[in-house]
């Protein structure tokens, strides 16, 4: 029977092993789990998480290792296409007792040691020794590993993953990793492939930390001429550290070589439009996606959107990318020129987060910005129609000032509690419960908000022209 199968196509057999993979993977516990002590001293099991992607198709296969040579590589590129190593977290305790059921009394005081970083040694010491499995992985994710050693292991790996397209790495791999390092993760490879997506996740650490002189090094590679990412297709920037973040200058560096499709920088604090507009200029006939949301007040203090200081009107930069698609942007300030060209390819949902208009900054400051911004929902609803003619569905939202606007629609969502207040309850007229929001200013995540309503626009500059609301 195997010796048929075997003469298949490689295509129909792969797609038959996926196939019976996948039915395996039902028959697999989905959770890990733990145990717990109750009130009465009682042991319970306790649910902890999921089975990790990686490890789930690893044991579907098992079977299917054993079965022939042909088996055995098809495995191993399937269950090693994504590996996920995480830092082991945990305090479990000794337990006096060999069954569930008889335990009595509480676990003792000795904490079960286990070597947090277990998991990227013996991954190093495993492609070390056989290669050929780490050729088969495509994408990898580090995730808890953030010092000078553990990143000397990272870089390990990777270059052992010679067949690797996207990698998920702490940040700290920029400030620990040496130019020679990121050279080669970075390199066109000899049969052609290269590393395309690179994801760099920031967290905040402990202030002990932060403060271990050992973890103050930067031997910053992005000053080499070696360090190239013209290969690079994807940078995401995810998260904000409270040592050594990514900021300005490194975007800077990277835009040096970048010719970018994609662009994601989410829930940073140090990278502002300045660092944006680098990396993006340098990609702007290549840039497809651009997603930039700092969801912080942080994120908005960077240079005025009318200008980047050489000149550049970061408006018509954005629409000076005759590829970019998919819009999801954080400015300080925005104008009509943004939606001045027919010409854009936007498509689906298009997000503005803004904090003012161009030239007159908050829209608190004068009458004369109010009437600015509502002429840009004009020019909006133009480019929607247009889009809409060639057949293509946009969907454009603002948020400002505690308000989500839908020119579409011609509606806006916002917390009308103080209008209905101000107006004994004769405004607004005609509401609806939002599905949207609160977001809070600006995008960012608000506090202490009630659920938004829907009014129309009318209603809204009726509501404005009264004083209901402060917009």
């Amino acid at each position: 029977m195997t010796a048929t199968v075997a003469k298949l196509p490689y295509e129909l057999l792969s797609s038959i092993l996926e196939t019976a993979a996948s039915f395996n993977t039902r028959d697999l516990e989905q959770y890990t789990y733990g145990l717990d002590t109750t009130t009465n001293g009682k042991a319970k099991r306790t649910l902890r998480g999921h089975v990790t992607p990686d490890a789930s198709r690893w044991l579907s296969t098992k079977s299917m290792r054993c079965v022939c040579r042909q088996w055995h590589d098809w495995v191993t590129q399937y269950a090693l296409r994504d590996l996920y190593i995480r830092r082991w977290r945990g305090s479990e305790r000794w337990i006096q007792s060999r069954e569930l059921h008889s335990i009595v009394g509480l676990p003792s005081r000795d904490v079960v040691y286990r070597d947090s970083y277990c998991s990227l040694r013996k991954t190093v010491k495993l492609f070390t020794r056989y290669p050929a499995l780490a050729s088969s992985v495509r994408r990898i994710f580090f995730d808890g590993f953030y010092d000078t050693e553990t990143s000397a292991m990272i870089f390990e790996i990777l270059q052992h993953c010679s067949g690797l397209e996207s990698a998920s790495l702490p940040w700290t791999t920029l400030r620990y990793g040496s130019s020679d390092t990121w050279a080669m993760l970075l390199r066109r490879r000899k049969d052609g492939t290269a590393l395309t997506s690179l994801e760099l996740l920031a967290v905040d650490l402990k202030q002990s930390q932060t403060a271990e002189a050992a973890r103050q090094v930067d031997k910053r590679p992005l000053d080499s001429v070696q360090v190239n990412f013209s290969q690079l297709q994807r940078l995401k920037l995810s998260g904000s550290s409270n040592l050594m973040p990514i900021d300005d200058d490194d975007l800077v560096a990277v835009s040096r070589t970048a010719r970018l499709h994609e662009i994601h920088i989410t829930g940073t604090t140090a990278v502002t439009t300045k660092g944006l507009i680098a990396l993006g200029g340098a990609s702007q006939d290549t840039l497809r996606v651009l997603e930039h949301s700092p969801l912080s007040d942080d994120g908005f203090k960077h240079p005025d959107a009318l200008s980047t200081g050489d000149g550049k009107h970061l408006c018509e930069e954005i629409i000076n990318c005759p590829r970019l698609s998919s819009l999801s942007i954080s400015l300080p300030t925005i104008c009509s020129t943004l939606f001045s060209q027919n010409s854009v390819k936007w498509t689906g949902d298009v997000q503005i987060r803004a904090a003012g208009i161009c030239p007159f900054g908050s829209l608190k400051q004068s009458n004369e910005a109010r009437r600015a911004f509502f002429d840009i929902l004009a020019q909006s609803r133009l480019l929607i129609g247009g889009q809409e003619a060639k057949g293509i569905e946009l969907n454009i939202e603002f948020f400002i000032d505690h308000h989500i606007f839908e020119p579409s629609k011609s509606l806006v969502h916002a917390d009308m509690s103080v209008g209905r207040f101000l107006s004994d309850g004769s405004w607004p007229v005609s509401q609806n419960t939002s599905t949207k929001g609160p977001y809070g200013q600006t995008g960012q995540y608000g506090k202490n908000e009630q659920p938004y309503s829907c009014i129309s626009e009318t209603e809204f500059i009726e509501g404005l022209r009264k004083g209901y609301i402060s917009f």
